[in-house]
């Protein structure tokens, strides 16, 4: 009888600091795309104590800002469009939910490389066996026998302009430096063998930063 006297008492006192604290198991909030610098950001708020709710902003997963609090914090459902996000660099946002009495919580973290990296079906594009991206999330290159042909290898932008080339590989097998690139993403490349095309495809330059 005390053992269940015991439980009883600890169940309840460990929901009445759970609220007193403020929820730790938080909505998601659903991140798109739109274009450059153009991030929509929806959410569902279930909290009937939220008087604040504040959409934040970081270029490094470290030092968030805040770029706008909703009006209506008490509204289940709402939504933000940033269109001052920096082009061509990975953003993460987060929302922070602050409750009567002056506790608050933060969403789980999302970022517009997960969005630019989904933006291509899986099913319409095939891997090359050549230029590809590793573990580790850097291009690495794999070729036969750059000791008896000539490799060169283009690398382009979305549109089609010219990045960089890597003319005469001299190695079989090699990892490009991700400062080559502008930001991560989705890159074109065409391989020459001989000054013959042997390949034209993309590759996806992970984020480590």
């Amino acid at each position: 009888m005390k053992q269940s006297i015991r439980l009883f008492l600890f169940l309840f006192f460990s929901l009445f600091l759970r609220n007193a604290i403020g929820q730790d198991v938080l909505p998601e909030f659903k991140l798109k795309l739109i274009a450059p610098g153009k991030a929509t950001i929806s959410w569902h708020n279930p909290f009937h104590n939220c008087i604040q709710l504040s959409v934040q902003r970081s270029e490094d997963n470290k030092k968030f800002k805040t770029i706008i609090s909703a009006k209506n914090p008490s509204l289940y459902e709402n939504s933000f469009t940033d269109t001052k996000s920096p082009k061509n660099k990975i953003c993460y946002y987060r929302i922070q939910y602050t409750m009567k009495g002056g506790t608050y919580s933060f969403s789980k973290t999302h970022n517009t490389f997960e969005k630019v990296a989904s933006k291509d079906n899986p099913s319409n594009w095939t891997a090359s066996p050549n230029v590809f991206t590793n573990k580790s999330g850097y291009i690495q290159i794999q070729l036969n026998n750059t000791a008896a042909y000539v490799y060169r290898l283009v690398f382009l932008d979305e549109n089609g302009s010219e990045l960089f080339q890597m003319k005469k590989i001299a190695s079989d097998n090699l990892i490009i430096d991700k400062a080559n690139f502008p930001h991560a993403g989705w890159f074109n490349f065409e391989l020459y063998k001989d000054e013959i095309l042997l390949e034209k495809n993309k590759v996806l330059l992970k984020a480590s930063w």
